[in-house]
């Protein structure tokens, strides 16, 4: 639906945009001086949206979560604890219905996977309403306690300013990319208070380029983004969402416990990967259901047993005398983001009253660490992997908390010397390290929250183990997985890889000419010399693809004619040649060619209705392919 006027105003201004530019190139200015004035832009707008979410993410805890679990005594008394599902349901109706209206969102991924997509394939083009639409469906989903984290969101809103500001002032292809990291960078240095970590997310994580064409923007963007949020709250300080307890910047280690250090990585690595496959294993679970139930019941389902997730904490530990008042209060720990829990899982007050009670008090800190850890996986992947709108940023902050917690409070009855709450702080790095595969933010953020260089030496050390795990075991950040399984894969310069912006569909195919394995090879050669190319797809009746039979093939028998009616096509085919798809990337295509020492490839349909195989559309061959990929990185 258009707007009244919409051409008109439109018209103007794509004329007012043109004057602008030509009078810009007169004054000599390039685009690369464009790019640091439009991040000063971003940053502003992006420092500005991080307070909007965060006002509408207490909006709906205010005026959902709060009426139906804290009036209604579903946080404090036993029998009403069957009543905590209801506000993350209700929310979850909510969201259904709210991308019902409003969702324009076409995406095979979503959330910050999404926005990856979209610049290694479309250079960054973002719908334009997806920071409204991110804005509204992550605070109904943190704001009625659904277990999520704000950054992913605030990141995309983010990127989406960035795309929106680019392609509005008609920024090139080449570097809309830097625009849409300068929106991340501001909305991750806005959270948490840390511009150099939002820094280092948006090139680390995202663009993968760290060229100063992208860091003096993004810098830019960072700075100006953290400190129009503090200016609009009226903080004197660089602050963020995430307040960090004041008695951190006191927490050190001895050197004789690198070596702890070490283990924890694994540790926290191996939790990483379990909280990887369980999200992955839930997203697969729904994916595999009716579309319908996926779309407008999945987010229910999904809240309602995160939900009770929270039953099960509220049952275990309602007389824990550290946590029932806080349960008086309406707070379940592992609810919404969890930040009140991970700073008390990082108090060194908080272990020094465990130990100070008695050990019965020390077992039962032990097990509420180990439970939130464990349950907090589960709830996260429940909420996100149905279909809930979030990020994983802050559950994993927990989920490390916890796990380096419980570690600290079992080594520390050994050794009275050792803090648990550094294992805890240096945990919640770690985890994040390894999910999101970038070391380097979460070293640097830790740093930038604590202010406590005393940490360092083994946050680097627990995060690279941590790092390495994951890479081992899974090979792909919890962002780049959904890319990987549609061959997307991110190398350097992400922004600007023409080879994972174009898929086959835009490449023109030769007419490929059909082999059957029960042929005779003298048939075939009397048909190579009419045949459009002298490479053969081989079938079988049914249409299945079996290989291919290529010119190399043929040659030996060429020289050899009267052998040719003695074997058939089965005999000699290649069977070690996979087809392509056509929605797969030149960037798959080329690795396909590198493997194989083959003139072509056979292109197949992307799927079949009832049950048929899919159809040849025809032959891709190198030269055309390298044609295309030299067009596109000439006109970026």
């Amino acid at each position: 639906m258009k707007w009244p006027f919409q051409n008109r105003v439109l018209k103007v201004f794509y004329a007012w945009r043109l004057r602008a530019l030509q009078q810009l190139a007169k004054w000599g200015v390039r685009e690369q001086t464009l790019l640091v004035m439009l991040a000063f832009i971003i940053g502003l707008a992006t420092g500005a949206a991080t307070w909007l979410f965060k006002e509408c993410v207490e909006f709906f805890h205010h005026y959902l979560f709060v009426p139906l679990a804290v009036r209604s005594g579903a946080t404090t008394h036993w029998p009403s604890y069957v009543f905590l599902p209801l506000p993350l349901m209700v929310g979850g109706l909510l969201l259904v219905l709210w991308r019902k209206l409003w969702s324009r969102d076409k995406s095979p991924v979503h959330g910050l996977a999404g926005v990856l997509l979209s610049l290694t394939r479309e250079s960054g083009q973002l719908n334009p309403s997806l920071g409204a639409e991110t804005i509204i469906a992550s605070s109904l989903t943190i704001g009625s306690g659904g277990s999520a984290g704000p950054e992913a969101p605030i990141a995309i809103i983010g990127s989406s300013i960035g795309s929106l500001v680019g392609n509005s002032v008609g920024i090139s292809r080449r570097n809309l990319p830097v625009l849409i990291g300068c929106g991340a960078a501001g909305g991750i240095s806005a959270v948490f208070g840390a511009p150099i970590a939002g820094v280092l997310f948006a090139v680390e994580a995202m663009l993968r380029d760290f060229s100063i064409r992208t860091l003096t923007p993004v810098v830019i963007s960072s700075v100006i983004s953290t400190t129009m949020y503090n200016a609009i709250v009226g903080s004197t300080q660089t602050s963020g969402l995430f307040q960090m307890p004041l008695n951190t910047g006191n927490l050190a280690f001895n050197f004789p416990e690198l070596p702890w250090y070490l283990f924890l990585g694994v540790v926290c690595g191996m939790l990483a990967v379990v909280f990887t496959q369980t999200m992955t294993w839930v997203e697969a679970l729904a994916q595999r259901r009716n579309a319908h139930l996926r779309t407008f019941f999945y987010p229910m389902l999904g809240a309602g047993l995160a939900g009770v997730c929270g039953v099960v904490v509220l049952a275990l530990f309602r007389d824990n005398p550290f946590m029932a008042h806080r349960f008086a209060q309406g707070y379940v720990p592992i609810f919404s983001d969890g930040y009140p829990t991970i700073r008390r899982a990082i108090d060194p007050n908080w272990y020094n009253g465990l130990h100070h009670f008695n050990g019965h008090s020390v077992r039962i800190g032990l097990e509420f660490l180990l439970v939130i850890c464990l349950l907090k996986i589960v709830a996260t992947s429940l909420t996100l992997g149905s279909g809930g709108s979030g990020g994983i940023i802050a559950p994993v902050l927990l989920i490390g908390a916890a796990g380096g917690g419980a570690l600290g409070i079992v080594l520390h009855t050994y050794n009275p010397q050792i803090e648990p709450a550094t294992y805890a702080l240096v945990g919640m790095g770690s985890v994040l390290a390894a999910t999101i595969q970038a070391p380097l933010t979460a070293i640097i953020l830790l740093f930038e929250l604590t202010r406590n260089y005393a940490i360092m030496l083994p946050i680097m050390l627990s995060a690279v183990t941590a790092t390495v795990i994951q890479q081992v075991f899974i090979g792909e950040s919890l962002y780049t997985l959904p890319l990987k399984k549609l061959g997307v894969k991110l190398g350097a310069a992400v922004g600007l890889s023409a080879l994972q912006r174009v898929s086959l569909d835009q490449i023109p195919l030769i007419t490929s000419t059909v082999a059957r394995p029960d042929e005779p090879l003298s048939a075939i050669l009397q048909r190579s010399a009419e045949a459009p190319v002298s490479d053969f797809v081989v079938q079988d009746h049914k249409g299945n693809y079996l290989g291919m039979l290529t010119l190399d093939d043929l040659k030996p028998i060429m020289l050899e004619p009267e052998a040719a009616p003695l074997l058939l096509v089965g005999e000699v085919l290649r069977t070690d040649v996979p087809p392509l798809k056509i929605t797969d990337t030149i960037a798959s295509a080329v690795e396909a060619f590198a493997r194989h020492d083959i003139s072509h490839l056979a292109v197949l349909a992307a799927s079949q209705t009832g049950g048929a195989p899919p159809a040849i559309l025809g032959l891709l061959s190198r030269s055309d392919l390298m044609r295309r990929y030299y067009q596109e990185i000439s006109t970026t």
